[in-house]
């Protein structure tokens, strides 16, 4: 099911420069626009004292006339904002594997991260005729609380603080559908890359987890037009994540020793890459823009987006028990990274320049 999710948005974003491509006349313009003649659309609203300076552009011909300009100043632009970014990701299991090492049940978590974030986002976004692009980078660190459990005990047991470092890379192409000349809907396809980076985790020096994935996404943006300067949104996405993994340097169980008699462990680290498995994601979002001078705007948004990993595969090791120095033997045990979800609420602020 995922793999054919991941062909459909391959397959939009193809149709869409496809129509494109239809659309163009013999001398490589769509039918209907002259090379020679600059539309200036903008100059026919009734709010000629405030209107963009889009209206200046030289491609001010490029941009559907029946759709508001203040649409499409915020369709056109550069921005960076600041955010927080609030992360709540749980690990848990529902295979009945090995439970009873960490004190649990299939219905609960086996260790957590939660906390804020501080970040950036840095977006272009570009309209050309009807169709919709938009390119950003963001990047979030701080640290977080981890709560889990030492070896043997209980959820809630260990609790301390891992550094996170967040980035995703995304882009999104759509195609915009004026429903009235205040109100528009865009249909989008949209491509992802997501990092996420455990450091030291719940304060054990050394000890690393480094997530990454792709993802694949269709999704709709409503845009609504206020005023002549201030534009409306919200949007709704789902998907897949897809080509999952985590590479950690963590306890290297396959060379660890448990003394008997005192109950103590020793072991090493050990760099390790585990798949994982895909699973669904979906985002909502929502948001103002005001444009207060010339081609500068300010706006607010804010993101909610949740995603799974699924478990990794499943594999075997023993460990060797001792009995204050003397080997007694070994036991074999199962090894695996879990079931786990993310939720993220991202909260941001910003400036943009509209061209």
């Amino acid at each position: 099911m995922k793999k054919y999710l991941v062909i459909v948005i391959a397959i939009f974003m193809l149709s869409s420069v496809n129509v494109y491509a239809q659309t163009m006349s013999k001398y490589g313009y769509p039918e209907g626009y002259k090379p020679n003649k600059t539309v200036n659309t903008l100059q026919n609203t009734t709010q000629n004292n405030s209107v963009s300076s889009v209206s200046n552009n030289s491609n001010s011909g490029l941009f559907p006339h029946h759709i508001n300009p203040a649409i499409l100043s915020v369709n056109n632009m550069l921005s960076i904002s600041y955010s927080d970014l609030g992360l709540n990701y749980g690990e848990y299991a529902n295979n009945g594997y090995n439970l009873s090492i960490n004190g649990g049940s299939s219905d609960k978590y086996l260790d957590t991260e939660n906390g804020f974030l501080n970040g950036f986002k840095l977006s272009l976004s570009n309209t050309f005729y009807h169709f919709y692009n938009e390119v950003n980078f963001s990047y979030y660190s701080g640290n977080d609380t981890y709560t889990g459990a030492k070896q043997g005990g209980t959820f809630g047991s260990v609790i301390n603080t891992t550094n996170s470092k967040i980035y995703n890379f995304n882009y999104k192409l759509g195609y915009m559908i004026p429903i009235t000349h205040n109100f528009v809907i865009t249909p989008y396809g949209e491509l992802g890359w997501h990092i996420w980076k455990r450091d030291n985790i719940g304060g054990n020096n050394g000890q690393n987890e480094h997530y990454s994935n792709w993802i694949a996404m269709l999704g709709i943006l409503g845009q609504y037009a206020f005023t002549h300067k201030l534009v409306g949104d919200v949007g709704f996405s789902y998907g897949t994540t897809f080509d999952a993994q985590i590479q950690a340097n963590e306890v290297d169980m396959t060379s660890a020793n448990y003394n008997t008699l005192t109950n103590t462990w020793s072991y090493s680290y050990a760099d390790t890459t585990w798949g994982l498995g895909s699973k669904s994601i979906y985002d909502i979002t929502a948001g103002l823009d005001y444009r207060f001078y010339g081609n500068f705007n300010i706006f607010g948004n804010v993101k909610y987006e949740r995603f799974k990993y699924g478990q990794s595969s499943i594999y075997t090791y023993r460990t060797n028990l001792y009995n204050d120095g003397t080997y007694i033997g070994y036991q074999s045990s199962e090894n695996w990274e879990p079931n786990s979800v993310t939720n993220e609420i991202i909260y941001s602020i910003g400036l943009g320049y509209s061209f």
